[in-house]
């Protein structure tokens, strides 16, 4: 998560930085030079790296004037380096489907990635973790994304969204729950029969529990593709058949 009010600056703008070419900045790996109070912005286990603009322009200022000072035998000032003041990784690691931690409290500005941003939509409205990825996929033939449109966009394609941006395109949606409460109904409706595919989730939780009745509520997350919470309603529903 990139906090509200900072900058992302990924390998192409950090190689930029220190005048570098993006693939010697890698071969290089520049990034491993960085002082240990620089942290990554992007989550565990994502691909694309992330850094805060503001202090790797610091550390290349920084690297710049040692080895200007090293040519003279001299010792370089060195410039504080700004710190960030919230933690960035805001997901539960080892989580079967993206889930915040408990304590995380999202700003409208926090840009988010797509594990982020999928856990960051309230739960009433958060469909299944596949369905979100289809959602956001990018549209073919000058059709438009189901899911909200990224707020900014770095190299690689790598898509960002606000939180604000997700709360804004959450509100005006139908809502989309994995359990399928709301499921594409008309706001108003007094339907209250169950959808088909909620019958037939629960009957699959069912058939996974009497396979092994041993399953964690966290194992049927990860089957069913939901989160641990809609997990649970599964399991409450399947043991009163």
């Amino acid at each position: 998560m990139i906090p509200a009010g900072h900058l992302p600056a990924d390998d192409e703008t950090a190689a930029g930085l220190f005048g570098l070419s993006v693939s010697r900045y890698r071969a290089n790996k520049t990034w491993e030079q960085f002082p240990t109070t620089v942290k990554p912005l992007q989550r565990q286990g994502a691909k694309a790296r992330i850094y805060d603009l503001a202090q790797l322009t610091v550390v290349a200022r920084n690297a710049k004037a040692t080895k200007e000072a090293a040519k003279k035998g001299e010792v370089a000032f060195q410039e504080e380096i700004p710190l960030i003041s919230r933690d960035p990784q805001i997901l539960v690691a080892g989580a079967a489907v993206p889930t915040l931690k408990d304590d995380v409290e999202l700003q409208a500005g926090d840009l988010l990635d797509r594990d982020e941003a999928y856990a960051a939509i309230p739960e009433a409205n958060r469909p299944a973790f596949s369905t979100w990825l289809r959602m956001i996929a990018p549209p073919s033939g000058g059709a438009k994304t189901e899911g909200p449109e990224p707020t900014q966009i770095l190299s690689g394609n790598n898509r960002l969204w606000s939180y604000g941006a997700i709360l804004d395109w959450n509100s005006k949606r139908t809502p989309v729950h994995a359990t399928g409460h709301g499921y594409h109904r008309p706001k108003g409706t007094k339907e209250t029969k169950p959808r088909a595919h909620v019958v037939a989730r629960t009957e699959e939780t069912r058939r996974l529990l009497a396979e092994n009745p041993g399953l964690t509520n966290e194992d049927l997350a990860a089957r069913l593709e939901v989160s641990v919470r809609t997990a649970e309603k599964y399991r409450a529903a399947a043991e009163e058949l």
